[in-house]
């Protein structure tokens, strides 16, 4: 009886049903690893742009088939999340690159000459910074650095440590979000991990979106930066009232209502997300 090479469980068929792998027991050739290459490639292509087609035009609905146990033909959110997220962030650090390349001379430059004990030096002059809060010895030292790098670069290191930090910031919101979300839906009661992955969902179609707005202003005249920037907010906020609607099948007045003082505290969230967040990639 033909067993699996990888588990050894007997096989029915070309797959093995207990760990899922090809039973090929010959040493592939060249030509037949292209071809499972271009057959795992294809697979995974086909789910992925099936997911994104569905996660930008059908708001909601992804959670949805998630839930329902419909799992194998999308992307799961969280592997999703992450890919989406990684993509927006590598583009802004690189449109923020491009930015930096275009400009000849810093915006700020703080520096002062002062005799040094070789004859004369510049040297950057020091920020005055007043601190006489907790931790006062620890912070003070890297809130004075971190001033005197940011005046020197004008801005650039500390702006490309907030942006690397700001999608941790984001792991932290969406839970924080989503245990809100528990006070407004709770009737019929609804569990934590639903409204998580519906924010995972909104968050990955919201950064999808800024993916494709950051793409096209590469290649569309600058006039056009401003209307494209502008359009995002009326698709955004109809795309999140109607994931509210859809999901958990409430009127649109209610969904409207209820989105409008979850968006006072997601702002307030955010608020506070960034601000940590800053602090952080200050010290």
């Amino acid at each position: 009886m033909t067993q699996c090479q990888n588990c050894s469980t007997p096989l029915s068929g070309p797959y093995c049903a207990q760990c899922g792998q090809k039973h090929n027991p010959k040493i592939p050739s060249v030509l037949g690893f292209l071809g499972e290459f271009t057959e795992a490639f294809t697979h995974a292509d086909s789910r992925l742009w099936r997911t994104l087609g569905l996660l930008l035009v059908r708001p909601g609905e992804l959670p949805k088939h998630y839930f329902a146990g419909q799992r194998a033909q999308f992307l799961p959110p969280l592997r999703l999340y992450l890919l989406v997220t990684i993509g927006f962030f590598l583009l802004l650090s690189i449109d923020a690159r491009i930015s930096d390349s275009e400009v000849d001379t810093p915006l700020i430059e703080v520096k002062t000459e002062q005799p040094s004990d070789e004859g004369g030096a510049e040297q950057t002059q020091p920020c005055d910074v007043q601190y006489s809060g907790p931790a006062q010895d620890y912070l003070l030292p890297k809130i004075k650095r971190a001033c005197e790098q940011a005046l020197n670069d004008n801005g650039a290191s500390l702006s490309q440590r907030f942006v690397a930090n700001v999608p941790k910031g984001m792991f932290v919101l969406m839970p924080l979000f989503a245990a809100t979300m528990m006070l407004w839906y709770w009737r019929p009661r609804r569990y934590f991990m639903e409204h998580l992955i519906l924010q995972v969902s909104n968050h990955s179609a919201m950064f999808l979106v800024g993916s494709i707005v950051v793409s096209l202003e590469w290649i569309l005249p600058a006039g056009l930066h401003g209307p494209l920037e502008l359009a995002v907010l009326p698709y955004g906020l109809f795309y999140c009232v109607t994931s509210l609607r859809v999901y958990y099948e409430q009127s649109r007045v209610l969904s409207w209502s209820k989105f409008g003082s979850l968006m006072i505290v997601y702002g307030l969230l955010l608020i506070l997300v960034l601000v940590t967040t800053g602090i952080a990639s200050i010290i």
